[in-house]
């Protein structure tokens, strides 16, 4: 296996994500490096973009950045991405700008999108945008637009147009028209004829773009041989001209033209008796491509003993292939790309385009183009087809393809990744291991690594672990950290814990940490420590800081133990005040915290305490500091503009607690006020709302506790306005309370509306969750089985197991009594009992809180699950696997 590499390598797809994470809108370097890692992705980037403009958090301005990278990045596969986000945008400007680009695009899926928007989105304001990019079609044949689109380079703005009218005219019975124009078209006019020939429907263009691909392959195959030749023959002498050109065109030309390669090479070798000129001139008709048109006009010259001639015509030659290879890059690029997207569009079947690929990829490597196409395309079971990929003796070229297969991220590719690993260059081998390490079924594998004992193979499982961030991991490596572990890799086995980021792991960490360790490794365990930002770690880091010296160490604890307790709803414990504020005096002593004191005032404004007098003291420290510093030569403003910020920050929190009790009183006062129902009723909960988000009010876990009771109280109300759910939800997330995460999350399941759904999200943001959770269904704990099939009941009673809570029914009667006495969390149920049709009971169930949903088990076929209270529906007959999977999370 390739040794070890001090770093794993991040690739562009790694990158991209980082990139996309920052805040990129006002930083113009970050936004070049997007476009180079754009330039290296391709169409494979479009996930990672298309993700961030259909997530509801994402920033207004990072979504209208992405929709602009259209302009330099007109892919088609855009479409799908920015349909899906222009369906539910609510910012007009981000709604403009998805608009323009879908029209930047300048083909038919992308009309045809813009079509749709306009059918649903029926403001005046959206329909004035979209006729703006629909435009008024001018009623004229398709000839005329093919005639715009023609001038291409030349004029632009036309060739545009005339995209603009294809899109929306071409059909399959055009394909004849446009195959004929497309030989003489100019690069810009090729490219715009080929996205339509891609558009046309029942995969008519892929034969048409096949034959272009073959053709293009051999006329670059024919310069890079030309290329050769020209070089040799321009550096070689004169006299050995001849005898070249004459072996490369029998070489070329002979297995096709025998009988007139054999005539010509025995009338150069009869010397002066021999008439070559008539043989040259019957080949010269049965020419092909730029290499063999070289061969026959090169030695016919040198024949006819011209040799300023074959100088110049050497010297075009090389004009020649550099002009002309450049153009057909270009050519061959845009050809794969249609390719690909005939292919993974499901247009055209891949088992006519990847062989021709897999045979490219041998014979021409010097495009990137096409070995992106390939590995895009290669199956993740075709062993011959991916092994042709390690034979590549280009290291730089097979690291490139092993990102494009890398960003596929099939699970599939495991054995393949495990083969790349053993690569000689060490850099590939270690980017091999980094796209190995991010497929789901590699763990097992990396598993076997971290327990074979061997130190080299144990460092290679703890990088992958530590890039990762390998869940399953945390507890393995924290029972070899509690083993006699090697000076040499412990380090790496607590870099790998705190990129986990496991809970779990702050005792084994903080037992760890001591004083007599060394100073990379005490660093490194305070550093696991402080992200795992959690009560424990923060008192353990506080506990064990007394006892350290380190200067790095200490500032890296304070900031630890200060992003445990990161809000006035989770603040720190009083008993906790007195050793943290001896801890900031340590970092902040000039012989004691060795320059580390701007950086222990700056996390000082991630302080939350309930103690007046500590904010105070550290105020006046810290403005004495301030004070010094600006009576020094090497004052700086900014520094002090960062001071100056902490330390009203901290005056402020002093003087908010000092009118804490006034406030809360308040805040009571006005729930108290709201009213059970009426018109009076939302807006006194905005008003509390609004009070809430005071950024002057601080809010105590005893008052946090009573708003979140007081939520849940009015969230079972009956009846209630979607305006006055919103306000509770919002409340609700105010108080940070995780009681509220299931009514919230139920909330947000029923709502039907966008405003509710949109403030159920909100509450539910705020109250910890990230994105992925909130769609993810809560855990089902308890279960009724409402069967009225004794025989089925007892099948299904089976494959539950004791997995949940289960109790079983087999009549509505029956079961009434057992969900008044402990509702549950599913009730899964036929959807007719021998008394009837059994939807207006579950309905009843569900909204009387008895079950939290209904999972339907039926035979009947005409159920439809657009119900709020219907999870699912199960077809008789299924096997038991299928509910189990219908109850996965």
């Amino acid at each position: 296996m390739a040794s070890l590499l001090r770093h794993i390598p991040m690739t562009p797809l790694d990158e991209l994500r980082a990139c996309l994470g920052n805040h990129l809108e006002g930083d113009a370097p970050a936004q070049v490096r997007l476009h180079q890692l754009l330039g290296q992705l391709r169409q494979q980037a479009l996930p990672e973009l298309g993700s961030r403009l259909n997530r509801a958090t994402t920033p207004p301005g990072l979504k209208r950045l992405i929709m602009g990278l259209t302009a330099k990045f007109d892919w088609p596969e855009w479409v799908p991405w920015l349909f899906q986000a222009l369906q539910h945008e609510q910012d007009l400007g981000v709604f403009d700008d998805g608009c323009a680009a879908l029209g930047r695009l300048e083909i038919r899926s992308s009309r045809e999108a813009l079509l749709k928007l306009a059918d649903q989105r029926t403001d005046p304001d959206r329909q004035l945008i979209l006729r703006r990019e629909l435009g008024a079609q001018e009623t004229q044949p398709l000839s005329f637009y093919l005639g715009r689109l023609l001038e291409g380079e030349g004029n632009a703005r036309l060739a545009h147009q005339g995209a603009r009218g294809l899109a929306a005219l071409a059909r399959p019975e055009d394909l004849p028209a446009l195959l004929e124009v497309l030989p003489g078209a100019d690069p810009l006019a090729f490219r715009m004829l080929l996205r339509a020939l891609s558009e046309l429907p029942d995969a008519l263009s892929g034969p048409p773009i096949l034959e272009w691909f073959s053709e293009t392959l051999r006329t670059l195959e024919d310069l890079e041989l030309l290329d050769d030749l020209s070089h040799r023959v321009h550096t070689g002498a004169r006299t050995a001209a001849r005898t070249e050109l004459a072996e490369a065109l029998a070489t070329r030309m002979g297995s096709a033209n025998g009988e007139a390669v054999q005539a010509l090479q025995q009338a150069l070798a009869a010397g002066e008796a021999g008439h070559p000129i008539p043989h040259l001139d019957a080949l010269r008709s049965r020419a092909k491509g730029p290499y063999e048109t070289f061969l026959v006009e090169a030695l016919t010259v040198l024949v006819e003993g011209k040799v300023a001639r074959f100088a110049a015509m050497v010297t075009e030659a090389q004009d020649t292939v550099t002009r002309q290879r450049a153009a057909l890059g270009v050519t061959l690029t845009q050809i794969c790309d249609s390719l690909v997207r005939l292919v993974t569009g499901g247009q055209y079947p891949a088992d006519r385009v990847t062989p021709l690929l897999q045979d490219a990829f041998e014979r021409y490597p010097l495009s990137e183009s096409l070995d992106h196409a390939f590995c895009r395309l290669v199956p993740a079971a075709d062993e011959a087809g991916l092994g042709k990929v390690l034979k590549v003796k280009d290291a730089k070229r097979r690291t490139a393809c092993l990102d494009v297969l890398g960003a596929r991220e099939e699970d599939e590719l495991v054995p393949f990744f495990l083969r790349a690993m053993q690569d000689s260059i060490v850099e590939v081998g270690q980017r091999a291991m980094h796209h190995f390490g991010k497929l789901p079924s590699s763990f097992p594998a990396v598993m076997a690594l971290f327990e074979s004992g061997q130190p080299e193979q144990i460092r290679i499982a703890l990088r992958i672990f530590t890039e990762n961030a390998t869940k399953a991991a945390a507890e393995p490596l924290l029972a070899y950290l509690k083993t006699d572990v090697r000076d040499d890799l412990i380090l790496e086995a607590v870099e790998a814990v705190g990129a986990i980021r496991s809970p779990s792991s702050a005792p084994v960490l903080l037992d760890l940490l001591h004083d007599g360790k060394p100073a990379r490794l005490q660093e490194t365990l305070v550093t696991a420590l402080a992200g795992l930002a959690t009560p424990e770690a923060g008192l353990g880091l506080l506990s064990k800081a007394a006892n350290l010296k380190l200067s790095q160490v200490l500032i890296v604890a304070l900031e630890g133990v200060l992003a445990a307790f990161p809000g006035f709803e989770r603040p720190l414990p009083q008993e906790a005040l007195a050793p943290l504020e001896h801890l900031i005096t340590r970092c902040c002593d000039d012989r004691e915290g060795e320059g580390q004191r701007l950086r222990a005032i700056l996390a000082t404004q991630n302080l939350y305490c309930f103690d007046q007098e500590l904010y105070t003291r550290l105020k006046d420290v810290f403005s004495d500091f301030l004070f010094d510093l600006r009576t020094k030569g090497d004052w700086d403003r900014e520094t002090n503009d960062r001071i100056a910020a902490v330390v009203k920050e901290l005056g402020r929190r002093s003087a908010s607690l000092a009118h804490i009790a006034s406030r809360e009183e308040k805040v009571r006062a006005m729930v108290q006020g709201v009213p059970p129902h009426g018109p009076g009723r939302a807006p006194a909960l905005l008003a509390l709302r609004e009070a809430l988000q005071d950024p002057e009010f601080i809010m105590r876990p005893e008052l946090a506790q009573e708003l979140a009771a007081f939520v849940l109280r009015e969230l079972d109300r009956k009846e209630q306005d979607w305006r006055e759910l919103a306000r509770l939800c919002e409340v609700g997330g105010l108080t940070r309370q995780a009681v509220l995460v299931d009514p919230l999350k139920e909330i947000f399941h029923k709502a039907s509306g966008l405003g509710l759904r949109s403030a159920a999200r909100e509450g539910l943001l705020a109250l910890g969750l990230e994105e992925a959770d909130i769609s993810r269904r809560a855990v089902i704990r308890s279960i009724l089985l409402l069967e009225p099939s004794a025989f089925f009941r007892k099948r299904l009673m089976t494959a539950l197991g004791d997995r949940w809570e289960v109790r079983e029914a087999g009549s509505r009667t029956e079961a009434a009594p057992l969900l008044t006495e402990r509702p549950v969390d599913l009730l899964i149920s036929e959807q007719a009992d021998p008394m009837g049709d059994l939807r207006p009971w579950l309905k009843m169930q569900f909204e009387t809180r008895r079950c939290r949903q209904v999972l339907l088990s039926t035979a009947a076929r005409d159920t439809s699950p657009g119900e709020p209270w219907l999870m699912g529906v199960l077809y008789k007959p299924f096997a038991p696997e299928a509910l189990l999977k219908a109850l996965e999370p």
